[in-house]
């Protein structure tokens, strides 16, 4: 069954099916760590059919793509790239878990750290 992205929020991108992808992280005093889904809005990613049967892949600070900590999902050859950030004083964890369905963790990974 094929499916779109129909809203991405702070906490999830919902699909035309009901299906979600979120995070989760146990927050600290002084730090947010959280993968930036807004970073989805006017891309590709927006118009695409996917199928349910998602692909997942972590995505680290010196991978090819150099384009930060994160995660990719989407089908074979057509991947989309999800920002992962963790806003601290760096003395805190970086790590955050990503959901699929609300119910099923496919990926536990590490955020680029921005210190303040």
């Amino acid at each position: 069954m094929k499916m779109k992205i129909i809203q991405v929020t702070d906490e999830a991108i919902v699909f035309s099916n009901g299906n979600k992808i979120t995070y989760d992280h146990v927050q600290e005093c002084c730090e947010y760590n959280f993968a930036d889904f807004n970073s989805l809005e006017d891309t590709l990613a927006m118009e695409t059919e996917f199928d349910e049967n998602l692909v997942f892949e972590v995505v680290k600070g010196s991978d090819d793509y150099n384009k930060g900590s994160g995660f990719r999902f989407g089908n074979p050859n057509n991947m989309f790239f999800v920002p992962c950030y963790s806003e601290q004083n760096g003395c805190y964890t970086t790590d955050i878990k990503i959901y699929y369905t609300n119910t099923k963790e496919v990926l536990n990974l590490m955020c680029e750290e921005r210190i303040y």
